[in-house]
């Protein structure tokens, strides 16, 4: 093992063991890697911290739970507890930035600002037969194996057949902080654009909800990287 992934392991592992033995071995059913994870696979990256040296290892981030998973030394996938000490995550090209228990992944326009997209998976597992073919969804989800409904807590180890409901959405971040796509954030962000911003709201367009178009709408009025 080389000297990045021992500094990982003992950063994340040794100090905070409980949680990383809870992430070994998890068990997602029927999610798609590509959708439980925010990237297809575990891929080499790198771990900054705020207040110490960063460190290397094969990573992935949990969309379920958001945790910054990693193989360990012996094979298996565990998920590094305290991510509040985590400040980025860059897996191959790929940069996450940690916010308020949420990992989002980082699209710059400009120097400090660019677009942040954030996924949200929640498993259904009272989800009732709704209108079209739909579901309804009453269920959030707060750790991989634990589902929490109404204040109940149900393991869900070993079951292949729920439902899960998977949303994307965009923010604007500049610096550490993340904001809502709004007129009031963007003259906030963008205070010498205050009069083209609301030039182009009145002009009748509406907020996008991709990431091609918040770039776009973003690129013309915050500064040129």
């Amino acid at each position: 093992m080389n000297k990045a992934l021992s500094f990982i392991w003992f950063a994340c592992v040794l100090l905070l063991l409980p949680w990383a033995a809870a992430a070994q071995n998890p068990e997602h059913g029927n999610i798609p890697d590509d959708v439980y994870y925010l990237m297809p696979s575990f891929g080499e990256g790198t771990v900054y911290f705020r207040g110490q040296p960063p460190a290397q290892g094969q990573l992935n981030i949990c969309a379920l739970d958001n945790t910054l998973r990693f193989i360990g030394p012996d094979g298996k996938e565990l998920a590094a507890a305290n991510p509040e000490n985590i400040s980025r995550v860059q897996i191959d090209t790929v940069v996450f930035f940690y916010n308020r228990e949420v990992f989002y992944r980082q699209y710059p326009v400009s120097w400090d600002m660019g677009v942040a997209l954030r996924r949200n998976v929640r498993i259904m597992t009272d989800a009732k037969p709704a209108a079209y073919g739909g579901t309804s969804m009453t269920s959030s989800v707060r750790e991989y194996s634990t589902v929490y409904t109404d204040g109940t807590s149900y393991k869900i180890e070993g079951r292949t057949d729920y439902p899960y409901d998977v949303q994307e959405r965009v923010y604007i971040y500049k610096g550490d902080s993340v904001y809502p796509i709004t007129k009031k954030n963007l003259k906030k962000l963008c205070p010498e654009k205050k009069e083209e911003i609301e030039a182009w709201f009145k002009a009748g367009n509406d907020v996008p909800d991709t990431v091609e178009e918040a770039k776009a709408l973003l690129a013309r009025w915050a500064e040129s990287l």
